[in-house]
């Protein structure tokens, strides 16, 4: 016990940990950047959340976009090219989300080891700083930056590192627990005469 506590980077997730694990729903405000070779694109919008992995993410900016996650499928809306990506979420996919832990997907010490991070510099003041690598290799992603309030444990930042080298970061603000969560929230019809992609068939 007095190793752990003096493990500033195993007491930071062990908070993030227990700030997320009675929270039912979460809403926040969300830019999104992608960076890859000669590209940098930022997006923005809205995002909630309701355990056990139900997601709606609405892109506001600089196009509409619509992800909604529904606990057994997912669906991309992007209503400018009147197309819907349809993809199916099963249980293991939910645990290998980045975010699971927001969703109520498993224990992040068990999934992840936790290190400090000395590539990207934190972008809050007062912040708790780590890096979360998968302990069983996923199919999308190589690791992950955490970046959270030192005070309250509230998630403020999360980079993505792809397989590929890419980086998908995202940055949280408003970010508000156990808010009203409609099951309406996280239903999607998809509109007549727009292109269905099932991604499972291809």
């Amino acid at each position: 016990m007095v190793a752990f506590a003096e493990d500033p980077i195993r007491e930071a997730v062990a908070g993030l940990q227990k700030r997320y694990a009675l929270v039912e729903s979460v809403s926040a405000e969300f830019q999104q950047f992608y960076r890859a070779p000669g590209i940098e694109q930022a997006e923005s919008g809205i995002l909630l959340m309701k355990k056990p992995g139900l997601m709606r993410w609405e892109y506001r900016a600089p196009e509409s976009k619509l992800f909604i996650a529904d606990g057994k499928d997912t669906y991309l809306y992007t209503p400018e090219e009147r197309q819907v990506l349809v993809s199916r979420l099963s249980a293991a996919e939910l645990r290998s989300t980045p975010l699971q832990f927001l969703l109520g997907a498993g224990d992040i010490l068990k999934s992840f080891t936790a290190s400090r991070e000395t590539e990207f510099p934190a972008k809050f003041e007062r912040s708790l700083l780590f890096r979360l690598t998968p302990r069983v290799a996923e199919p999308d992603y190589s690791f992950l930056v955490v970046e959270c309030d030192s005070g309250t444990h509230d998630l403020q930042r999360i980079v993505i590192r792809e397989l590929s080298g890419n980086t998908s970061e995202f940055v949280f603000s408003r970010l508000a627990t156990n808010v009203k969560a409609d099951k309406k929230q996280f239903q999607f019809s998809i509109p007549k005469g727009v292109e269905v992609v099932r991604l499972d068939e291809r």
